[in-house]
């Protein structure tokens, strides 16, 4: 009768072993990656073109204008720039034009009546007439740059608040609120008038221009029926 003993493995069959569970380790892992991160088609419902729907065609914009305050009666409401004038405010300007072709081209360089941007926003947000005497030839630094805006009661009293937090210098006169500003620097000097009065709003900006009168006599124009 034969006697088995207990069989070994040797140090260098470990190895082996140890190697090939190692790579077979390896397969596995990769084998789970790819299926983890390998693209998948999608699959696609059959569609009975009979049955898919046209789309509508898409409809038009509607036109966006600026909202028209409500005014109080025997509000005054000059249609142009030229009723905001009286003829000896037009010959005092000189070689400065009203409103030249310029003014209106794409990108031209115009600013219209205050350079902060809350102001801004409320005079291109409501009603109003730009008036710009500038130079016939283009962009320069000198010039007036007025808008009558038409301005409801809560807007009055956001633009004098507005005004006065700016730091401007507000006083009553000509039975509105003046409020103005003035800097003078190496290049010249710069500023702005702004006057307010039943639901009217003239912002002027000027640079290096401006003829003596020019709020009052638009203010003197614009109320001479009143």
């Amino acid at each position: 009768m034969s006697v088995h003993g207990t069989p070994t493995i040797t140090a260098g069959a470990q190895w082996v072993l140890l190697i090939l569970g190692g790579i077979v380790t390896v397969f596995v892992m990769l084998a789970a990656v790819w299926v983890v991160f390998s693209p998948r088609p999608v699959p696609t419902p059959a569609v009975d073109p009979g049955a898919r729907p046209v789309p509508a065609a898409p409809a038009a914009a509607a036109a966006v204008s600026a909202p028209t305050a409500v005014l109080e009666p025997g509000t005054p409401k000059p249609a142009a720039c030229e009723q905001i004038y009286s003829p000896t405010m037009v010959g005092a300007f000189g070689d400065l034009v009203l409103n030249p072709a310029w003014t209106t081209q794409p990108g031209a360089d115009v600013r219209d009546g205050a350079d902060d941007p809350e102001l801004r926003a409320i005079i291109n947000g409501s009603e109003h007439l730009s008036c710009r005497w500038v130079s016939p030839a283009g962009a320069s630094d000198s010039g007036v740059s007025t808008s009558v805006v038409w301005v409801a009661a809560d807007q009055t009293a956001a633009v004098e608040a507005r005004l006065r937090a700016l730091g401007m210098e507000c006083y009553e006169e000509l039975d509105g609120l003046r409020c103005i500003t003035e800097t003078t620097t190496d290049v010249g000097r710069y500023g702005q008038s702004h006057f307010l009065r039943g639901g009217i709003w003239l912002a002027t900006l000027w640079v290096n221009a401006g003829p003596d009168g020019y709020t009052h006599d638009m203010v003197n124009t614009i109320w001479a029926g009143a």
